[in-house]
């Protein structure tokens, strides 16, 4: 009788199994913090954005409002001042264009606060520029 070879015995434990090694997980999971994290960063920086764009908003909201106060006087009722209106400094002069003056040269400033990331409370000041008419 011949001599037989004997099938190799594999045994379940020896087995190759599907997966993934530790240093791949460890790599996967370091990509993916680092990535949280930069979103997370980018969510802080849109949001103080937009509170921002809010002020900005509402400051000019404020700068138009004076303008029309300011184009409903009669030119010789205009005057130069300045004004809070809910947190948002105005500043505006007055000068009458013509003899007898048929408009005014307006120039306003609003001052409003923002939130920088390197200042608690930043101040942001917008100029704004231009001739209304007059009131008969």
């Amino acid at each position: 009788m011949g001599h037989r070879a004997h099938p190799r015995l594999i045994l379940p434990h020896m087995r190759p199994r599907p997966g993934f090694t530790l240093l791949e997980v460890l790599v996967a999971l370091t990509l993916l913090g680092t990535g949280v994290l930069g979103l997370s960063a980018s969510a802080a920086l849109v949001s103080r954005m937009i509170g921002d764009g809010s002020r900005l908003t509402l400051a000019a909201t404020i700068a138009t409002a004076r303008l029309e106060r300011l184009r409903a006087l009669p030119c010789a009722n205009a005057t130069s001042g300045s004004a809070t209106t809910r947190g948002i400094d105005e500043r505006w002069s007055v000068i009458a264009i013509g003899s007898p003056a048929r408009a005014l040269e307006v120039e306003l400033s609003v001052a409003y606060r923002v939130r920088a990331s390197h200042a608690p409370s930043a101040t942001r000041t917008q100029l704004f520029r231009g001739a209304v008419p007059c009131a008969a």
